[in-house]
């Protein structure tokens, strides 16, 4: 089966460490959103596509151990989630990478969006980049 590239796009707002000003992590329910990327696939694109997304962040812990959540919205429903445990001494900065699949998206236009929140009181976390995330469509493929 031959599978086709339907469509590609990706948001880079830093691409080094240091190239924002530090972003600091709200608390759960509150999110930071840190990047977004409009996907559009065709019309004709088949229904039993994937949508392979990327994301890339630098984020530092600026006290205790704080664990954040990392989160991939396509069209503000969350359709993946990941935490992350950071430690403040030695390992103080972290760059962490998501990788994961949308299935079955329907043609037109999305907007995949990515976000952090740190879970506790007292467990600051910074954002200070790198940022990036992206997104390819492919099709037809099986699951």
């Amino acid at each position: 089966m031959v599978v086709n590239l339907l469509a590609a796009t990706s948001s880079i707002p830093s691409r080094t460490a240091g190239g924002i000003l530090p972003i600091s992590v709200p608390i759960t329910p509150q999110v930071a959103v840190l990047a977004s990327a409009n996907l559009t696939l065709p019309m004709d694109s088949p229904l039993d596509n994937r949508v392979e997304l990327n994301a890339t962040i630098g984020i530092a812990a600026i006290q205790n151990i704080p664990q954040v959540i990392f989160r991939l919205y396509r069209d503000g429903t969350p359709i993946f989630s990941s935490r992350q445990g950071l430690q403040n001494a030695a390992e103080q900065f972290y760059v962490i990478r998501l990788i994961t699949a949308d299935f079955n998206v329907p043609p037109g236009a999305h907007i995949y969006s990515l976000s952090v929140e740190v879970t506790g009181q007292n467990q600051p976390a910074a954002v200070a980049g790198p940022i990036t995330l992206s997104a390819l469509a492919f099709g037809p493929v099986s699951n």
